[in-house]
């Protein structure tokens, strides 16, 4: 995602979480091998597809994971423990 390249994923755990359906990726099914490689032909054969959904999830990525964000949340941990930074 932070390559801001499409994702096509199984719906399992996590992944609905960070993995938005028709957003970031698509998702399917777990155990539908023709779901999986039905979203994976929909990706290669529609490049305008493929670079929205790249672009979503390195947006969502750097939003989430970013650096700034990531040293927000480590300044913040920081601080619940009473450790200055």
């Amino acid at each position: 995602m932070a390559a801001a390249r499409p994702v096509v994923a199984t719906a399992v755990g996590d992944v609905p979480v960070v993995v938005r359906d028709g957003v970031t990726g698509l998702l399917v099914p777990a155990g539908d091998a023709a779901a999986l490689s039905a979203a994976i032909g929909r990706v290669l054969k529609d490049p305008a597809l493929a670079a929205d959904l790249g672009a979503a999830a390195r947006r969502q990525v750097l939003a989430s994971y970013g650096p700034a964000r990531m040293a927000e949340a480590f300044l913040s941990l920081y601080r619940t423990l009473g450790v200055e930074a």
